[in-house]
């Protein structure tokens, strides 16, 4: 076997990333042809680091009509940028060399255009600016997407090869940069499923007269994770007298108003034993979003061998088959919410076979194997270019 390919992960490191990050080392880490090194931005930041931030993103927040005076979404995410130029460089002058270097998200690269064109480059995506900016209300803060977007262009030019982490986030590419269509790949993120038993199904079946139906909802962003409307359909369900709802959010939701049968969890930290443990006691998986650019908890409830209650927006219809392993709404629907709890928890048999059958389409669509042999054939072929 010849020299390994010595490669650089660079990941921004926050929200899902830090996740992503550790999956892509798991996933990499045992292919002998590739020499890994990685790179979180937002670990390990310096004194002068934490003062050049503070300096670039000075100002109003993203999000804004005063923000998008002020490109405050641009200057926040070429923050990132230009840290990785410098940590990149930094790593150079200590004698370390690299020949294909891998971006998570985009905007790790915005400051490195032209050390793309010298070393091959591999850039990962879970959303473009486009589908970002429909989050956000018609006007000048749909606007402030727009330089950002301009940025993307230029590093999708620049990269010899795309990953899109779905089909919905594909396609949009494509149709703005049609001239980069050959270079993306669709490439859902993986899940650690030796984390997830397999017969976590059959304890399900064993103990579902034994106890009310447990419901779980996990989201740190309560409010765009459809926190509202899950607590509103509880209610209007009268769900008390026959299931749990467990809640694992930090944000502050007024628990003295929480409606009867509703328990929230703080501090609980992906990937640990008590995360597994509420995956493993919950029956159903339901979090109604309304934005979302992947939703990589689907498939960690599908993982868990869960039936998921989603939304049919962006890329959960390909995380979640409609009828098959989840049901899906509306985002807003309460009354669709409602049934879709009504059906699920009413049914052990219906939430056993959607359960089974998110189990079996993850182990063929995530398994954290065939990510890495796909991940590692284009980097080789990134390092052919």
């Amino acid at each position: 076997m010849g020299t390994p390919l010595r490669v650089l992960f660079v990941n921004t490191g926050i929200l899902g990333h830090r996740s992503v990050a550790r999956l892509i080392r798991q996933a990499i880490a045992v292919d002998p042809s590739i020499a890994a090194e990685h790179l979180d931005l937002s670990a390990g930041l310096t004194t002068g680091e934490r003062i050049a931030r503070r300096l670039r993103t000075l100002g109003p927040r993203p999000g804004g009509v005063a923000g998008a005076l002020t490109m405050a979404r641009y200057r926040h995410e070429m923050d990132a940028g230009v840290r990785a130029a410098r940590r990149i460089a930094a790593l150079e002058r200590a004698g370390r060399a690299f020949d294909v270097v891998h971006f998570h998200t985009q905007a790790a690269a915005w400051a490195s255009l032209g050390r793309m064109r010298r070393t091959p480059s591999i850039v990962s995506i879970d959303i473009t600016q486009r589908l970002a900016s429909l989050e956000a209300p018609p006007g000048l803060a749909r606007r402030d997407y727009a330089p950002g977007a301009a940025r993307d262009r230029r590093v999708f030019r620049a990269a010899a090869a795309i990953v899109a982490t779905s089909r919905w986030a594909a396609d949009d590419l494509i149709s703005d940069l049609p001239d980069a269509a050959a270079k993306v790949r669709v490439m859902p993120y993986p899940v650690p499923l030796d984390g997830f038993g397999a017969g976590w199904a059959e304890e399900r079946r064993a103990r579902q007269k034994s106890r009310p139906v447990s419901v779980l909802f996990v989201g740190g962003d309560f409010a765009r994770k459809g926190g509202a409307e899950l607590l509103a359909a509880w209610r209007a369900g009268d769900f008390a007298s026959r299931a749990r709802l467990i809640v694992v959010t930090e944000a502050e939701i007024g628990e003295g108003a929480l409606p009867p049968g509703v328990e929230v969890r703080r501090g609980v930290r992906a990937y640990t034993p008590e995360w597994f443990a509420l995956w493993r006691q919950a029956d159903v998986f339901a979090m109604p979003t309304r934005g979302e650019a992947f939703g990589m908890v689907y498939q960690e409830a599908a993982a868990a061998g869960l039936p998921s209650i989603g939304t049919a927006i962006n890329a959960i219809p390909e995380i979640v088959a409609d009828g098959e392993t989840g049901i899906l709404v509306p985002p807003g629907d309460i009354g669709a919410l409602k049934d879709a709890l009504a059906r699920l928890v009413s049914s052990p048999e219906t939430r056993g076979e959607m359960g089974i059958a998110a189990r079996r389409r993850i182990e063929a669509a995530g398994s954290i194997t065939t990510y890495g042999e796909r991940l590692a054939r284009l980097i080789h072929e990134a390092a052919g270019r």
